[in-house]
């Protein structure tokens, strides 16, 4: 389990607290090399990454998928993420490519975002979505994801989300916890929870050193004892996009938009940079099917 990329679920302290964790390293290795990411944009997703991935617990539907993103007026733009209930990731950097020389500047990237809006929808098949949203607040991608649980839905939350890369790029260690405060907590505990959180090692520099998420909350969060934690499913980047979805989504465009196709398309993924050919003939076939509409 150590080498895979996992969630966890678990209550605390006689269900005073609900927690969630999730190593992610591999996931957000692989969004890194599929994208081809610069520092910033990695450092961006490999919080967001961990950040969806946990949300995504709260789906219980088969086909259901929850979305997190993040959108600003600044250079880095924002970053998409989504992941559905089995654990499958999949996302794109607005701008990946965007390139800062200075080395610590990488790791601040929702300075970079500048004013914008963080959103998170959750999809269950056969209902209308739901979107919650709050303005960026300074400080990081944990803060603004605590902010949002605050503003939008009421609950307490502490948000730790970690991710370490080296000069290479390679991820050496992205994951996180969230813990929610339930209605019943004793404000005592709730103030040693953020005492602990507050003064632990960096999260990323412990999972660098070889320790899992399991391992490190009831270390230096839960040191005292009284966590009950156990394991859920695997997470990895996966995408889901066919020829036949991309086929499904031409049939929505207009007809006149469809004509100016006729030639054949190539369109390409942005989750996966998968290329899906339509030829002259298959696009004919699709205006065929659009016309008698």
């Amino acid at each position: 389990m150590k080498e895979s990329d996992y969630l966890w679920r678990g209550m605390a302290l006689n269900g005073q607290f609900r927690v969630l964790a999730v190593s992610s390293t591999n996931t957000v290795q692989a969004a890194r090399d599929l994208h081809d990411l610069s520092p910033i944009n990695t450092i961006l997703m490999g919080k967001m990454i961990p950040a969806v991935a946990m949300l995504s617990l709260d789906l219980k539907d088969e086909g259901a998928e929850v979305t997190l993103r993040f959108d600003g007026d600044g250079p880095l733009k924002g970053a998409l993420t989504i992941c559905n209930n089995q654990g499958d990731v999949r996302g794109y950097a607005f701008e990946p490519k965007f390139w800062l020389d200075d080395l610590q500047e990488n790791f601040h990237p929702v300075k970079y975002l500048g004013n914008g809006i963080l959103t998170i929808i959750r999809y269950y098949p056969g209902d209308r979505p739901t979107k919650g949203l709050t303005p960026l607040i300074e400080g990081d991608v944990a803060q603004n994801l605590a902010y949002y649980f605050e503003q939008s839905e009421q609950i307490p939350t502490a948000v730790n989300l970690g991710v370490l890369i080296d000069k290479d790029a390679k991820v050496r260690a992205s994951g996180g916890f969230i813990i929610q405060q339930l209605p019943s907590a004793d404000r005592l505990n709730a103030d040693r929870l953020i005492n602990n959180i507050n003064h632990m090692p960096n999260l990323s520099d412990l999972m660098d050193m070889g320790m899992y998420l399991p391992e490190i909350l009831h270390s230096f969060v839960f040191k005292e004892g009284g966590l009950e934690l156990y394991p859920v499913h695997r997470v990895r980047y996966r995408c889901h996009c066919s020829k036949e979805r991309f086929a499904a989504a031409l049939k929505l465009l207009s007809l006149d938009e469809l004509k100016e196709l006729r030639d054949g398309i190539d369109p390409v993924c942005q989750f996966c940079n998968a290329t899906w050919h339509f030829s002259a003939a298959e696009i004919e076939e699709i205006i065929s099917e659009v016309e008698k509409k």
